[in-house]
C-alpha cells in the first residue's frame, strides 16, 4: 500500500481537488486495550496530498476500517494544505539540513536530470510536490512520521535567493557546469552595497550563509581491510598486464598508422 495512489480529496463545498494527488506513506495495524471491550484494532494511515505545483499537505487518520482511514486521512490532508517553493520548478534552493525527534536529514539541491536519489518517503513527497532533482542522506531514527515532519520543516525553512539578496545587500552570482561555469545573476537587491562597506568578519560563504554557520562534516571511506595484504598485491600485479587492454589496442593501433588514411583523430 505505501506508494499508492488513492485519488484526490472529496469535494469541500465549492472547492474541489481534481489536480491534485494522494500517496499513501504508511498503512499500520495499531492497538489499544480498552477496559470494557479488551483489545481493540484500528488502522493507522499516513497521506500525502499535492497538485505537483507546490501545494501539499499530510495528514494522519485511524479507523477501524481501512477504506475509512483512507478517506479520512486524505480529506484532513487536503485541509492542510501550504504552499512551498520550488526553485526552477524542479529542485530546491539551496543544500540544507533539517531534523526532527532522532531523524537527521541532510538535502543537497541538484542540476536537472539528475533525479530523485533519497529515501522512498521523501521520493514520493517530492513526486507529489514537484520536486524532481534532489539527493537526501537519512542519519539516525527512520520513523516514517518523523522524516515527513523534518523534510516539510526543512522546505519550509529556505531563503530564496531574493530573500539572501535583500538580507546581505549582495547580488547573487550563479556558477554551473552545465553553462560553462559563466557567471548567472539569479537575484540582485534594490540597494548593493561596495566593497568598502563589506565587514572583513562577515560570512560571505554561500553555504556556510544558508546552514547557519554550520559546515557539514562529510566522513571519508573506510579503507578495506585486505588492501595492504599479500594476496591483493598478486591480484593486482595479475591486472596490470590487462588494464585498460582494449585502449592500449586503440591507440596501438592508430598511432601505428592504421587510421592515418582515413582522417581520425583518437584523443
Amino acid at each position: 500500500m505505501p506508494g499508492r495512489s488513492i485519488g484526490p480529496p472529496d469535494r469541500i463545498g465549492d472547492e474541489n481537488f481534481n489536480s491534485f494527488d494522494t500517496r499513501v506513506l504508511e498503512n499500520k495495524i495499531v492497538f489499544i486495550m480498552k477496559g470494557n471491550m479488551g483489545r481493540k484494532r484500528r488502522y493507522s494511515v499516513l497521506s500525502i496530498t499535492g497538485n505537483g505545483q507546490g501545494l501539499a499537505g499530510f495528514a494522519v487518520a485511524k479507523a477501524p476500517e481501512v477504506r475509512t482511514a483512507l478517506r479520512k486521512s486524505k480529506n484532513r490532508a487536503a485541509q492542510k494544505v501550504i504552499k512551498i517553493e520550488v526553485c526552477d520548478k524542479h529542485t530546491v534552493f539551496h543544500d540544507f539540513f533539517c531534523a526532527f525527534g532522532q531523524t537527521r536529514i541532510f538535502v543537497a539541491r541538484k542540476p536537472e536530470g539528475y533525479g530523485l536519489v533519497c529515501h522512498r518517503a521523501i521520493k514520493t513527497i517530492c513526486k507529489v510536490i514537484g520536486i524532481q532533482d534532489l539527493h537526501a542522506k537519512i542519519e539516525g531514527s527512520t520513523n516514517l512520521q518523523h522524516i515527513v515532519k523534518a523534510f516539510f520543516l526543512g522546505l519550509l525553512q529556505q531563503i530564496t535567493h531574493d530573500e539572501i539578496a535583500k538580507n546581505k545587500e549582495l547580488i547573487v552570482v550563479a556558477l554551473r557546469n552545465e553553462t560553462g561555469l559563466k557567471p548567472q545573476i539569479i537575484a540582485q537587491p534594490g540597494y548593493c552595497r561596495t566593497h568598502n562597506e563589506i565587514a572583513k568578519n562577515e560570512i560571505l560563504n554561500y553555504t556556510q550563509y544558508i546552514l547557519g554557520d554550520k559546515i557539514i562534516l562529510n566522513k571519508n571511506k573506510l579503507v578495506p581491510s585486505f588492501v595492504n595484504s599479500k594476496g591483493y598485491t598478486l591480484y593486482l600485479k595479475r591486472k596490470e598486464q590487462v588494464r585498460n587492454q582494449d585502449k592500449a589496442r586503440i591507440n596501438m593501433y592508430a598511432f601505428s598508422g592504421g587510421l592515418q588514411n582515413n582522417n581520425v583523430f583518437l584523443k
